[in-house]
């Protein structure tokens, strides 16, 4: 659809609805408000989990000149949690089931020249008859208007979408034959689709016409097969995105136009393996929840992006969207950068009764047509996440989703052994291992378990192999919270090490899904007391724990040179008041440690972790004997072809000595609600973080930003960070973050904003 308009400033906000209120076409009392809006602002943590279950009422005036008044319009709502009623000009639209979910409604019946207004009364409760809802679950899902809204003003007949099937014919072609989705509100006539693929240059690949048959009402139109020559295949390490665009005429008028970026790639889940492109995969991942601090889902564009690119830097090239479909911006850049994608229904655990189930084929049917364009998408999830086997439920589910999308696998998380296959690709999430050696017990409590991950017909029941994927591993096994005990961060490290070794072994798996990216904010149910589950190798501010670097360090010291010891060097953190055993994660060919004044030698890759590209080398010599002697600097020295290129220093006496911050953004955007993000460490001497520190840092705005969130900050695990965002204004400007330390002699540290009209 063109003429789309982002419709995401100048609405008013409320707690509770009164019809009244839409009646008199009344704001008064509500508060201005920009999207995407969360219905409350919550602390870091300990927190009701109740706060956030309320009804409100959203509310946006808009005016319309006799010719828009006369088109068709429709509102698009890109997620609202959980359930909305829409009104235009005191009447009632129609209403949505399912926090997210794309919905659209024609409102050219409500609307009229001149002033109107639109109202939703939001029900953000965690209601039963729509998933994930209807027993307890294992994150919060917040409230409100928390994507974006779009209006569109359209002819009598327009495009509402594009899916743009192909099949490959060799290495470089293709026979496309997209199919549109055509809304016509007039009487049915012969038009003409004219459709072009050009890569992002602009340089077209194809270009062609086909007379249309075009009826009245909602209908699909299928084009002819049509050879498209020249393509580049998009591919993880490649990700080559192309773009279509096609127009809709009716005796030479244009009536409507559409565009989505595409790819052209092969993906096939087979019982030995994932196959892009007829190359084997080994699937290396994290789930991913889309909740942030302070503002849970109700953040935009950039920080969308910047998780994806941020997995990516970590050496993942897979993510799955647990437990729900997930913002177009996160998903585009995981396109754009070749990050392959598991997308799945919401859903934990829970299967309600029909009206329920209703839900959930219609969250099959609009996660398949809203993002069936994405070429990093590669598996529809069709179970509710780690739900019991319901056949009749499961056999509808899939059968959708074939219909729709034939190109794709289908796959459904359980947790349960011998789950009936219904789909493609048995996924499951496995969770036996309980710590295998390394330094197991004493530091992690864990069982001395050498089973890593379960061999698939264990798990499956069958006689034969099937396409299988590990979904989730890890996360509440094994929960680490920033500020732990050394110990407890390394063997956290370890676990994962283990498990990435095992998968990357596998020849009868596409691979290993971990759980998960980040912590999260949950229920009282779930979680450490304080409303977080510290599942995560990165923390709710997206900092990473020691684990993630056992990724990010399977990368090849061509791309990047890391290494990072799992350690502070303290005494005190292990037990027998030593520093051994200790691992230091990196890709360089070998180490050399000095302590104590000498060499402790050459250290080299270990065997327990025998699989990785780049293992963690662990040190562990009998030198704790000298618990008592003068503690002293020291420092790790990095070899690659036996040169020295990296190195880590650390000090007898490391101190508070000022913080540090970096700044992610310095340009955003002045048109709509923008997002810049800082990240704070209170360091030693030598710019370590100072993981125990607990002082507070305070953020101060000048120009046209606000801080997301509280202005004081409590560091998590020495760091911390947070979000400004800009408010609107259309126009050039600069602004002035400042960051303090409250109670320190440190002096301010300033950071400029530019903040740019789109």
């Amino acid at each position: 659809m063109k003429g789309k308009i982002r419709w995401n400033l100048n609405w008013y906000f409320c707690e509770g609805f009164d019809r009244d209120r839409v009646e008199r076409a009344s704001v008064e009392g509500m508060e201005p408000i920009h999207l995407p809006h969360q219905v409350r602002t919550l602390t870091y943590n300990c927190f009701s989990h109740d706060e956030t279950q309320m009804i409100s009422t959203y509310a946006r005036k808009f005016s319309l000149s006799g010719e828009e008044a006369a088109r068709r319009t429709v509102v698009e709502f890109d997620g609202v949690m959980t359930y909305f009623d829409l009104y235009v000009n005191g009447r009632l639209v129609g209403s949505h089931k399912g926090g997210y979910s794309r919905s659209r409604f024609e409102i050219s019946s409500y609307v009229r020249a001149g002033g109107n207004t639109l109202y939703l009364m939001v029900d953000s409760n965690e209601r039963g008859d729509i998933p994930p809802f209807g027993c307890v679950i294992d994150y919060l899902t917040f409230g409100g208007v928390y994507r974006d809204v779009n209006l569109y003003s359209l002819e009598d007949t327009f495009l509402t979408d594009v899916l743009f099937r192909y099949d490959m014919t060799g290495e470089d072609t293709a026979e496309v034959y997209p199919e549109f989705y055509v809304d016509n509100g007039g009487g049915a006539f012969t038009g003409e689709i004219a459709c072009t693929v050009a890569d992002r240059e602009g340089r077209e690949l194809a270009c062609f016409r086909q007379t249309v048959s075009v009826e009245s009402g909602r209908r699909s139109i299928t084009l002819d097969r049509r050879k498209v020559g020249g393509i580049v295949r998009w591919d993880p390490e490649n990700p080559q995105m192309y773009v279509v665009r096609a127009v809709l005429t009716r005796e030479g008028r244009e009536l409507d136009a559409i565009e989505d970026d595409i790819g052209f790639r092969t993906m096939e889940c087979r019982a030995s393996g994932m196959y892009v492109n007829g190359r084997r995969i080994v699937l290396v991942g994290m789930d991913r929840h889309q909740s942030y601090p302070y503002v849970g889902y109700s953040i935009g564009r950039r920080a969308q992006r910047a998780d994806a690119d941020l997995l990516r830097q970590y050496g993942m090239n897979t993510v799955r969207t647990s437990h729900y479909m997930q913002s177009q911006y996160f998903l585009d850049r995981c396109d754009e950068i070749g990050l392959m994608v598991f997308e799945e229904i919401p859903g934990w655990q829970h299967i309600g009764g029909e009206d329920f189930k209703q839900v959930v084929m219609e969250d099959v049917r609009s996660m398949i047509v809203t993002d069936f364009n994405h070429p990093g998408i590669f598996i529809w999830g069709v179970r509710l996440n780690e739900s019991a086997d319901d056949d009749e439920l499961y056999t509808r589910t899939n059968a959708l989703a074939h219909e729709l999308d034939p190109s794709r696998a289908t796959g459904g998380v359980r947790y349960l052994t011998n789950s009936h296959l219904l789909e493609d690709v048995y996924t499951m999430n496995d969770f036996c291992h309980a710590g295998g050696g390394g330094s197991g017990a004493s530091s992690g409590g864990g069982k001395d378990l050498k089973q890593v991950l379960r061999y698939q017909q264990e798990v499956t029941g069958l006689p034969y192999k099937v396409p299988y994927l590990v979904t989730e591993y890890m996360g509440h096994t094994y929960p680490v919270k920033p500020f732990d005990n050394e110990s407890l961060r390394d063997e956290h490290a370890r676990r994962h090490a283990e498990i990435l070794a095992r998968s990357l072994m596998k020849t009868d798996s596409l691979g290993a899904i971990g759980w998960c990216a980040f912590d999260y904010n949950t229920h009282g149910d779930y979680g450490a007391g304080d409303k977080i589950c510290y599942h995560g190798i990165f923390d709710m501010f997206r900092i990473p724990k020691y684990a993630a670097y056992v990724y990010r360090t399977q990368k090849s010291p061509e791309e990047e040179i890391l290494m990072i010891p799992a350690t502070g060097f303290a005494r005190g953190e292990k037990a027998l008041y030593g520093v051994m055993p200790f691992l230091v994660l990196t890709n360089c060919d070998y180490i050399e440690v000095f302590m104590y004044g000498k060499s402790l030698g050459c250290f080299f890759p270990s065997d327990k972790f025998f699989g990785l590209p780049h293992p963690p080398i662990e040190v562990d010599v009998d030198v704790d004997a000298l618990w008592n002697a003068v503690w002293q600097d020291g420092k790790i020295v990095g070899y690659l072809d036996g040169r020295p290129v990296a190195e880590y220093c650390f000090l007898r006496d490391p101190h508070l000595d000022g913080f540090a911050v970096v700044q992610d953004d310095t340009l955003i955007s002045s048109s709509e609600v923008d997002t810049a993000r800082f990240e704070v460490s209170f360091v030693d001497q030598l710019g370590h973080p100072c993981v125990f520190y607990n002082g507070v840092i305070e953020v101060e705005t000048e120009g046209d930003v606000e801080v997301i969130g509280p202005r004081f900050l409590a560091p998590v695990g020495g760091r911390v960070a947070f979000w400004v965002k800009s408010i609107p204004t259309g126009k050039d400007g600069t602004a002035t973050v400042r960051v303090k330390a409250p109670a320190l002699e440190y002096p301010p540290q300033e950071f400029t904003l530019h903040l740019r009209k789109d």
